[in-house]
């Protein structure tokens, strides 16, 4: 299999994935999934645990907003939808991760 091969296929299964994650219940949309569907890049997964982890260790509670643009920095981008950034953090909840930390932030 050559490299143009591999790579489409490899696109086809993202693809994929990516349409059955429209339709699982919010349980079932791990941090995996979100991570796939929204392109993050090794990187930018570590800035983003580096982040969930200070916010745990300073206990600070950040606002919706505030880890909304907490998130479009690590992502380089100016803004991201209501859809992005609650499919990520349901996506870490759904993992058992941070889940008060996401609650407080997803009430905000």
């Amino acid at each position: 299999m050559n490299y143009e091969e591999l790579l489409s296929r490899l696109v086809h299964m993202k693809n994929a994935i990516i349409s059955l994650h429209e339709y699982l219940a919010p349980e079932l949309k791990t941090r995996d999934l979100a991570i796939l569907k929204y392109g993050f890049t090794e990187k930018q997964i570590s800035q983003l645990d580096n982040y969930f982890r200070e916010i745990v260790f300073n206990n600070v509670r950040p606002s919706k907003e505030d880890f909304r643009k907490k998130l479009a920095e690590i992502k380089n981008l100016p803004d991201l939808t209501d859809e992005v950034l609650e499919d990520v953090l349901l996506g870490y909840k759904s993992d058992g991760m941070y889940v008060n930390i996401i609650d407080e932030i997803l009430k905000k």
